[in-house]
This record gives C-alpha cells, sequence and structure tokens, in this order.
C-alpha cells in the first residue's frame, strides 16, 4: 500500500468524522505523493462529509431523535448543496417523525418525498399522516385515497379507508395507541 493511498484512506475518515479541514489538508498531500491522483480534494472531503451527515441522520430518526436528525440532514445539504436525498430518505424521515409526533417538524421532508416520487402510494401515505396530524384534514384524506387506489394490501387498504372514514367525521384516528401500534409495526 503506497502512501498516497493511506493518506487517502486517513482522509476519507477524517471527512466522514466531520474534519473537513484536516481531510482536505491529507488528500493534497496524497496528491503530492502521487500525481495520478484525480480528484478536487475540497470536494471529495465535503462529499464524504455530506454523505456521513445523511446516514448519521439516517440512524438518528430510526433511533427515535428526530429533531437531531432534521439537523444532520439539514448539515448535509448545507456542507454539499448537490448532494442527493432520496425520496425514501425523505419518506423514512417523515413516517418516523410523524409517528413520534413531530409530524410539524418533519413535514418539509414530506414534501420533498412527494415531490420526488410523486406517484408513489407509500409516500403518500407517508404525508396523509404528516397532514392529519398538522390539521391539514383534506390533504389528508386525498394522500390516504391516493395510498388506497395504489395499495394491494387489504389489510392496509382497510386501515386508511377507516382512517379516511374517521377525518370526514371530524374524529381524529391517530390515538396514541394507534401511533404506537404504528410505529411497532
Amino acid at each position: 500500500m503506497s502512501a498516497a493511498t493511506v493518506l487517502v484512506a486517513q482522509g476519507e475518515k477524517l471527512a466522514k468524522n466531520d474534519d473537513v479541514n484536516a481531510a482536505v489538508a491529507k488528500f493534497r498531500k496524497a496528491k503530492q505523493w502521487d500525481k495520478q491522483l484525480n480528484f478536487d480534494p475540497q470536494a471529495k472531503a465535503t462529499e464524504l462529509a455530506a454523505q456521513s451527515k445523511l446516514a448519521e441522520g439516517q440512524r438518528l430518526v430510526r433511533d427515535g431523535k428526530v429533531s437531531e436528525a432534521v439537523t444532520a440532514y439539514t448539515d448535509a445539504q448545507k456542507l454539499d448543496p448537490k448532494i442527493e436525498i432520496s425520496a425514501s430518505a425523505w419518506n423514512t424521515l417523515c413516517w418516523d417523525g410523524s409517528l413520534r409526533k413531530q409530524a410539524k417538524l418533519v413535514l418539509f421532508a414530506c414534501q420533498k418525498a412527494v415531490t420526488l416520487a410523486p406517484d408513489d402510494g407509500e409516500i403518500r401515505d407517508s404525508r396523509g399522516l404528516a397532514r392529519a396530524l398538522t390539521g391539514d384534514t383534506p390533504g389528508a384524506i386525498a394522500d390516504f385515497e391516493a395510498f388506497i387506489a395504489k395499495t394491494d394490501s387489504k389489510d392496509d387498504k382497510a386501515q386508511r379507508q377507516r382512517w379516511v372514514k374517521e377525518l370526514k367525521a371530524g374524529q381524529n384516528p391517530f390515538t396514541d395507541a394507534e401511533l404506537k401500534s404504528l410505529l411497532n409495526q
């Protein structure tokens, strides 16, 4: 293993640990040792740090740390405005955040997921939950109806139909017990 390879590996580790400046220094030194290396040290360090922040955000939301997850997603985008965050990643933040009674905080993530995948029933379902929890009953009903039209699951369809019926009757189907049940699925 060459000295340059070792320096690149050290730089990658530093970038993933959010030490971008130290990573850039390692990458620059590696390029001095190996003129064949063809990458922009600043761009590589920033991209790796942003990807690491995004992965951290995904772990945090699964652990129920919604506010910290939102911060990590935001930090990832600040580090690398071109970072591609998938509809699935936004959807996970939307769904898990909503189930943990943080719907207002994650509604933006729900919107981003729907923008990226407007025909995805699961994503519309997640936004429907967030909308219901933030008082947007008509929006929630529209999203749940879009999910109902796309799902093949009889159980999920029946559950969403019950939610729509309750929402149309002015009731809130999302009791603490219902949210806990959904979180445990």
